[in-house]
Parts: structure tokens; C-alpha cells; sequence
């Protein structure tokens, strides 16, 4: 009888607030929110895709930035 080791599960809610005043100008992004690891209950406010993503990094192996299996 094979015994696989349990598979290890992260789970994220994410929220998007987006400016409704958008204008061509705008020097910050269009967007911010809240990610929160479920396991943990840690969560943090972003205001680019790329701080959520380094978030998401801290519990997700995710494979580098070369095109292939990026977020």
C-alpha cells in the first residue's frame, strides 16, 4: 500500500478596490486590496500585483518569472 504524504494546501482571498476616478495622469495604480492566507490568518494590503504576488510566494513554491507557471 503506497502512502502519499498529505498534499500541502494554501488558500487566499482576495480583495480589489478599484479607483473609480481613473484618469490618464494617475501616477499610483488603479487598484489596491487585501490578501489573506486562509491556514494563517495573516493578511496584508497591496497596492501592486507584484507585492501580492510576493505574498502568495511566502506559501506557494510558484515557479520563477520566465513566462512558465507565473501568476
Amino acid at each position: 500500500m503506497d502512502s502519499h504524504p498529505p498534499p500541502n494546501i494554501s488558500s487566499f482571498v482576495i480583495r480589489f478596490v478599484v479607483d473609480s476616478a481613473v484618469t490618464g495622469e494617475q501616477s499610483h495604480s488603479p487598484y489596491r486590496g487585501a490578501i489573506r492566507h486562509i491556514q494563517t490568518d495573516e493578511e496584508i494590503n497591496f497596492s501592486s500585483w507584484e507585492e501580492a504576488v510576493s505574498f502568495i510566494r511566502r506559501f506557494v513554491p510558484l515557479e520563477s518569472d520566465n513566462g512558465q507557471g507565473s501568476l
